[in-house]
């Protein structure tokens, strides 16, 4: 198991449901929350699409680097997921 470190920028409206599927997609893959970060709403530097507004949540877990890839491929096929960031954390 390694630690890594989830940044997900999801779209406004329905966060909290999104918020869900998100730790559903984790705990699909076996990834274990370690915490969980509500950075809230912030304006994007560039627009996604129509969205000009984000919402950025950030999960410490950990989980095998095997399941890394079909985790970020779960997360593309969602809509209400604008942008995901997964890197290795040290320790």
């Amino acid at each position: 198991m390694r630690n890594y470190e989830i940044t997900n920028i999801l779209r406004e409206g329905n966060v909290e449901e999104t918020k869900s599927v998100v730790k559903e997609l984790l705990a699909k893959h076996s990834f274990t929350i370690q915490n969980e970060e509500d950075w809230g709403s912030k304006r994007l530097w560039h627009p996604i699409g129509q969205d000009e507004q984000g919402h950025f949540v950030l999960y410490k877990c950990s989980g095998t680097p095997s399941d890394v890839s079909k985790l970020e491929h779960d997360f593309k096929l969602n809509v209400n997921i604008l942008k995901a960031l997964v890197i290795k954390a040290n320790g």
